[in-house]
């Protein structure tokens, strides 16, 4: 059973919710089917940001976003997917940045699943990204973690890597070290983290930071957008 027929049916079965239909550039349906705490996040000015900061032809592929608490992200802890053709985010919400960092982080996995030659093709991301994780392997190395250098050079998302840098490292001390290399510690963790977290800074926080940290990934967007303008 699809995720929307899940919900639609988690929907009809409950006395309490009424589901609401937004509409993101007047055409992508917004569906609030588990309300969002209005005190901590107001949908009008969320939708509004992404109308002015993020080009309607990046929705390309996208049928619809849906706001709902789903099984999966407790099983898999996280907070939102992209999946059948639709971006699936929490109700629990903090405010209305960490909103739209969901939404803006799962449009550009939707991105790579429809612009992949336009993204990683001639592999020049990938060699940002490897140069990248073999500084941070020097530099965990010098200050005496214990490292192995196939986990870096491993574009792939790895569990096992990941809860090393979280639960070993700490993203905390590891933001120290990757400070003047990566965007964020997650970041670190795959190719297509690396691309989404730089894709969300570029649309919602520094676009300028973006540029200078990784010049190669900031060009790529930049001509993503050129070429499904043109």
């Amino acid at each position: 059973m699809g995720l929307r027929k899940i919900l639609k049916e988690r929907h009809d079965t409950s006395l309490n919710q009424k589901m609401r239909e937004y509409y993101i550039h007047g055409t992508i349906p917004f569906v609030v089917i588990e309300e969002l705490n209005p005190e901590k996040v107001n949908i009008g000015k969320v939708i509004s940001t992404i109308n002015r900061k993020i080009p309607k032809e990046l929705f390309y592929g996208v049928d619809g976003i849906y706001i709902a608490h789903l099984p999966e992200f407790e099983e898999r802890e996280i907070n939102a997917l992209y999946k059948d053709a639709a971006i699936y985010v929490t109700s629990h919400q903090e405010n209305n940045i960490d909103l739209l960092d969901d939404i803006v982080h799962e449009l550009a996995h939707a991105t790579e699943t429809h612009f992949t030659d336009q993204i990683y093709g001639g592999n020049k991301i990938e060699i940002e990204f490897l140069a990248k994780r073999k500084k941070i392997y020097r530099i965990l190395k010098n200050e005496g973690y214990v490292v192995n250098l196939d986990d870096f050079l491993d574009i792939r998302y790895n569990h096992d890597f990941d809860f090393y840098l979280y639960e070993e490292i700490g993203y905390n001390a590891l933001a120290g070290f990757s400070q003047n290399v990566f965007l964020s510690p997650y970041s670190i963790t795959s190719l297509r983290e690396y691309y989404a977290v730089a894709f969300t800074d570029y649309f919602l926080y520094d676009r300028q930071k973006v540029k200078n940290m990784c010049p190669t990934l900031y060009l790529k967007i930049k001509k993503l957008i050129e070429g499904l303008k043109s």
